[in-house]
């Protein structure tokens, strides 16, 4: 960073010279400049991609309720995803978000109809302009001549804009294809987006589309090169501009709406001829529970209204030899022990086991009893012994018929550490986040906190897929609580304030934040307090601080800064000492500080860096961190502090170092900025998106990656008393602190650029005792850790030798290290 003159320093008067060409810093090491917080170093601790369920915390088996995911065969995409499923009455429930198909059937070169009844409610989700804008329903029902499908499709204009209702175009019918078409993107950019191309539209008449959403009946007539859309039994759209094609896939599409479907029925026109009826074959109820693999020659189905947890149970019935259900691999270490539990009803004759079984060979097996119509918990140990490898775990019965539900399994290992996964939790306990933003993130607009607390055995899984995963919420927030006070790290609680919900719901919103916040802090005499107890704390966690949602921009400004006054107002009823996070991010962030700044604390933002901004990003973040501090500072809260809630750079290799590196250095110079998250903390390396995580893993290893390693450097090295320094530190990026004994001094500097730098530090101390460079230069900007090369981007320590009171140091290029000067 250039020409970091800080004028208020009086340098002393033996310090040495600094001539014009040179790199150097006078250091007053006697005089504080400033305070920093740290739990500048903290982490956003989100449930995503496995981070939490199946991550660190220990739970071994996915999803072991045993109940049917919604449409497992449609490739999940990022973040949410509910699924297509069908309800007990047999109507078919759409997706929100994402365009999502799901396939009926193919007809051949006949005249057909498409007949169902639907319900379809166009309304806007967060985050929907993210998508590419289109929010709609449509139905694939006629291929063209190339193979490419046409399209009905169904929208309300209204919900792809930032329109008002009444500058917005009417909802309407069209019929169209899918094309590329080139859009205005952000800063001015194009860019390039799938749309569908209209071949014909009709405006909807009065009542034809609606936001409440009624049932309306709809046929698609499908001839030669013809089409008839019938709406309520009145044609709304008809051409006879069609290609012709042997082949046409009938397919259902939506896209951030939802819509139900009944009575679906494709039939020849002219005859009684049904070519198909009824639901989907994708989401018809498996035989086998998802995650579960079978084994054996016996029967599998799943049972419905008969079981612990939730509504499925899984019935086995193996009248000779064993059959059961497995999940694997799991990573089977020498001398541990694999502890769980399943829960099993019977017909008394089938005899039930589990067992660690790599392939058809039993490494070693527990029979745990002939189950009989009433369900029973069977616990039980598995012993690894001498065996080091890959095995899966098994439930199986043998000679009769048996039910199962609720299985649970973790190791005795991760027993002793509370329920955790030694490796993820010691690479967590050593990287000490000082604070952990939990349950996140996007995960919190899905959140019932409700849902994770009391016996594990009696929780419920999500109804709903969210990051790769229906969460077993086997991780609330007792096990949040237990792993904050056993890091040393600093709680920080997200509640959602129902941007998605009906208006209708707000008062019951806001009363599961306020009854959140007193199941935390209130004693245990109090409705909230004493379940707390009853779960086993009876002490109050005393939670400091809560933010009120998250990424709230598309909520709007007017709709938000009222909510923040809602809740912060109620949240301070019950506790008073607690400290109020706001979203910030608006364009209007300055207004929102100057009207409702009495109402919050800290304001929270978000910074994802480009991977070419690893250099350029803090600096540029500074400039706009030191405007927020002027708005503040004039404000009718000039106390307000900022809360850098989530931050990283969109790389995993060595531009993440650097870039961590260089952001810790400005938030520790820039007094406004004083708490910090990083994100992802927690990855499973099989995620489809944000490849930029800490920590790293599979089934069996983890590895971190530079952003860990760089900010586990720095953090370890980290002191409360900012340093003044004046001088030129050309490209280098410096930060100064005092070893808080005062027995020295810590610099810590990063070089983003691919020149070496020779850098001259003078001080105000008598004598240079030692001094230790430790650093990380792994010479290349793509230098990228592993499962297979961990330590590829490695720690690197030298000794400087000084010169009186002075000491030079060549900084490499492409590098991020702390100098310790002791005195």
């Amino acid at each position: 960073m250039k020409k970091i003159l800080l004028l208020s320093l009086l340098v002393a008067t033996h310090l040495l010279p600094i001539s014009a060409d040179s790199i150097a810093v006078n250091i007053n090491s006697r005089k504080v400049d400033g305070i920093i917080d740290s739990k500048l170093y903290g982490q956003l601790f989100e449930h995503i991609y496995f981070s939490a369920n199946n991550g660190l915390w220990q739970e071994l088996l996915f999803e072991r309720s045993f109940e049917p995911e919604h449409f497992a065969g449609i490739p999940p995409r990022d973040g949410y995803f509910d699924g297509w499923f069908v309800d007990d009455e047999n109507v078919l429930h759409s997706p929100t978000r994402y365009e999502q198909p799901i396939n009926l059937t193919s007809v051949s070169d006949k005249e057909y109809e498409i007949s169902m009844d639907i319900k379809w409610r166009s309304y806007k989700l967060a985050n929907h302009s993210w998508s590419g804008g289109l929010m709609d329903i449509r139905f694939a029902f006629k291929n063209k001549a190339d193979g490419k499908p046409y399209f009905l499709r169904i929208n309300d204009p209204y919900y792809e804009g930032r329109k008002s209702r009444e500058e917005s175009e009417s909802p309407s019918f069209s019929i169209g294809t899918k094309d590329e078409i080139e859009v205005q993107g952000f800063g001015g950019r194009k860019r390039k987006v799938e749309s569908i191309i209209p071949i014909i539209s009709q405006k909807a008449a009065k009542g034809e589309i609606e936001e409440d959403g009624n049932w309306h009946n709809l046929k698609i007539r499908c001839f030669k090169n013809k089409v008839e859309i019938l709406w309520d039994n009145k044609t709304v759209l008809s051409t006879d501009k069609l290609e012709l094609a042997s082949k046409n896939d009938i397919v259902f599409w939506v896209n951030y709406t939802e819509a139900y479907y009944r009575n679906i029925k494709v039939s020849t026109i002219g005859s009684d001829e049904v070519l198909f009826s009824g639901i989907p074959q994708d989401v018809k109820l498996p035989s086998v529970a998802p995650q579960w693999k079978s084994f054996g020659n016996g029967s599998f189905s799943l049972v419905k209204d008969d079981a612990v947890n939730m509504r499925y149970s899984q019935k086995i019935t193996s009248k000779k030899g064993k059959s059961g259900v497995s999940q694997g691999p799991q990573n089977i270490v020498k001398g541990e022990k694999y502890i769980g539990y399943v829960y099993a009803k019977g017909d008394g004759k089938g005899r039930l086991s589990v067992a660690l079984k790599d392939g058809d060979r039993y490494i070693v097996e527990q029979t745990l009893g002939k189950p009989t119509k009433e369900w029973k918990k069977y616990d039980f140990v598995l012993s690894s012994a001498e065996y080091s490898g890959d095995a899966d775990l098994a439930i199986a019965v043998e000679g009769g018929s048996i039910q199962i539900d609720q299985a649970s399994a973790t190791t005795a290992s991760g027993m002793e550490l509370g329920g955790f996964r030694p490796d993820i939790y010691k690479a967590v306990k050593e990287l000490n986040p000082t604070c952990l933003r939990w349950p996140g993130g996007g995960y919190v607009a899905q959140y019932n906190w409700k849902w994770g607390i009391g016996p594990q055995e009696e929780r419920v899984r999500w109804p709903h897929w969210m990051w790769m995963d229906y969460d077993q919420n086997v991780f609330g927030t007792d096990e949040f609580i237990k792993l904050c006070r056993q890091i040393n790290s600093e709680p920080i609680i997200v509640v959602s304030v129902g941007f998605e919900r009906p208006e209708a719901d707000s008062t019951e919103i806001l009363q599961d934040a306020c009854d959140w916040l007193a199941y935390c802090n209130e004693p245990a005499t109090g409705k909230w307090g004493s379940k707390r107890a009853a779960n086993g704390h009876p002490e109050p966690y005393n939670v400091k601080y809560w933010e009120i949602d998250n990424e709230m921009w598309e909520m709007g400004i007017e709709k938000y800064e009222a909510a923040v006054r809602k809740f912060s107002r109620a949240l301070r009823e019950i506790d008073p000492t607690i400290k109020i996070i706001a979203c910030g991010g608006f364009r209007e962030d300055n207004d929102f500080i100057n009207r409702s700044g009495n109402y919050f604390d800290y304001l929270s933002l978000h910074h994802y860096e480009v991977a070419s901004g690893y250099e350029s990003g803090p600096k540029k973040l500074q400039e706009q961190y030191l405007k927020y501090a002027d708005v503040i500072a004039n404000s009718p809260n000039p106390n307000i502090k900022l809360f850098i809630s989530e931050w990283n750079l969109n790389s995993t290799d060595w531009k993440t170092g650097l870039f961590a590196g260089g952001f810790l250095n400005m938030c520790e110079k820039t007094p406004v900025v004083e708490l910090g998250a990083a994100a992802l903390f927690i990855r499973r390396t099989d995620a489809p998106d944000w490849n930029n995580a800490f920590i790293n893993f599979d089934y069996k290893d983890l590895f971190v990656a530079p952003n860990y390693q760089v900010t586990n450097l720095w953090q370890d090295n980290f002191s409360k008393y900012r340093l003044a320094y004046s001088g030129d530190t050309g490209n280098l990026n410096i930060v100064a602190t005092m070893i808080e004994n005062g027995s020295g001094v810590i610099v810590k500097i990063v070089n983003a650029t691919d020149k070496e730098e020779t850098l001259t530090i003078n001080g105000d101390w008598k004598k240079i005792s030692n001094a230790t460079y430790k650093y990380y230069a792994p010479g290349s900007l793509t230098a990228a850790n592993s499962m297979e090369k961990k330590d590829a981007v490695s720690l690197k320590e030298k000794e400087i030798a000084p010169s009186g009171n002075s000491l030079k140091l060549t900084v490499a290029p492409l590098s991020a290290g702390v100098m310790i000067i002791k005195y």
